[in-house]
């Protein structure tokens, strides 16, 4: 009896708190652009290529518009660790600039914003050579150095299974979302915009479309995680039905009675 009390009390507060961070404030951001975070199955090999057929096969698939088109997924690891992992892929540049920049832009508890206050971040890749990172100011960034290996990276030219015309692939895992410079709160909401840009061309692909690095009220928005990793076919009202229903189940399930002999 008291297994089966501890097993329905520990769903019901998994599913409470799935749900509560679906219904939490999502209203900064643009939550026409929305992922879930969904845990890391194949561990990314930090190599800027898929190392295997199927190593970003656990993620969303999420376009990148713009002049510029590319698609970018994005992980968490583990609940452990907490690290993250994003690899974004720019299908129209295949050349080697030193203008090039690949950027990820994270803000903490989505809390929007017409500037970058201090808890968000913006992780920069500069010519496909140097890694910067820059926290918010309230009025704009300054740059914060890592701890060393806290962010790892590789970007190279190579076809992939999203496009097979060779093109810029960049791999990046931020080992723990909760310590380090860049940290990010846990679990979500959290506002994210992911963005590469083509110095020879001049062209931009952004998630969102049209999303300026400066103002993170065009961001894109984590509005909640899911335990279990990436269903096919399932999407975000179909998950929050799937756990109401799982609580509605959970409250009125009766224990069996028992006599005492």
């Amino acid at each position: 009896m008291r297994q089966f009390w501890f097993f329905t009390l520990s769903v019901f507060m998994l599913c409470s708190m799935l749900l509560l961070a679906t219904l939490r404030n999502t209203e900064a951001g643009n939550p026409a652009y929305s992922i879930i975070e969904y845990p890391s199955i194949n561990t990314a090999v930090v190599d800027g290529q898929w190392t295997t057929p199927d190593e970003w096969t656990d993620t969303p698939a999420t376009p990148l518009r713009g002049n510029a088109t590319g698609m970018f997924g994005y992980n968490i690891q583990d609940f452990f660790n907490l690290g993250l992992e994003w690899v974004i892929e720019i299908f129209t540049d295949n050349t080697n600039d030193t203008g090039d920049y690949w950027q990820i832009c994270l803000d903490n508890n989505n809390t929007g914003g017409t500037a970058p206050d201090i808890w968000d971040f913006k992780i920069e890749i500069i010519g496909h050579t140097q890694l910067k990172v820059y926290r918010g100011t309230g009025t704009g960034w300054t740059e914060v150095t890592p701890l060393p290996n806290e962010i790892r990276w590789s970007n190279r030219i190579a076809a992939s299974p999203w496009n097979s015309t060779p093109h810029w692939i960049l791999e990046i895992v931020d080992i723990s979302k909760v310590n380090g410079t860049v940290q990010v709160p846990n679990p979500p909401p959290t506002g994210m915009r992911i963005a590469a840009y083509d110095a020879r061309t001049r062209t931009l692909a952004a998630w969102p479309p049209n999303s300026r690095a400066d103002v993170p009220d065009e961001w894109g928005v984590i509005p909640t995680f899911s335990l279990e990793p990436i269903p096919e076919n399932l999407n975000l009202p179909a998950i929050a039905l799937l756990f109401a229903l799982t609580i509605i189940v959970i409250s009125r399930r009766k224990p069996k009675q028992t006599t005492k002999k």
